[in-house]
């Protein structure tokens, strides 16, 4: 249709449990609550605009838990968890929403 964006499928996931997101059916929009864990009790979500935040009112929480900040080096987007790998504990692979860009490296606390 004209006039309208393309909406690329990307696949975050939890940078706490390591499990694909789930991007529920009624989300508005990228700018709503966006993809979110499939574990219960879980607050971690992603959005292309936010990156990733926990879903809580809870400020002594926020301040506890440190979300990943990785950002894409072309266009500054937030980057997502695109792979992890068990018998490499430290190796992350991150990628940009945007133009699809890859990085590997970075923490998460």
């Amino acid at each position: 249709m004209p006039g309208t964006a393309h909406v690329s499928t990307i696949r975050p996931l939890c940078y706490e449990h390591h499990s694909e997101m789930t991007l529920p059916e009624l989300a508005p929009d990228e700018y709503g609550l966006g993809y979110a864990c499939r574990e219960l009790a879980c607050l971690v979500h992603y959005t292309k605009s936010r990156g990733y935040f926990l879903n809580t009112a809870n400020r002594d929480l926020i301040e506890q838990e440190v979300a990943p900040r990785e950002h894409c080096p072309i266009d500054g987007h937030p980057m997502y968890l695109l792979e992890v790998q068990p018998e490499h504990p430290s190796f992350r692979l991150w990628r940009c929403p945007k133009c699809n860009m890859s990085q590997s490296g970075g923490t998460l606390s």
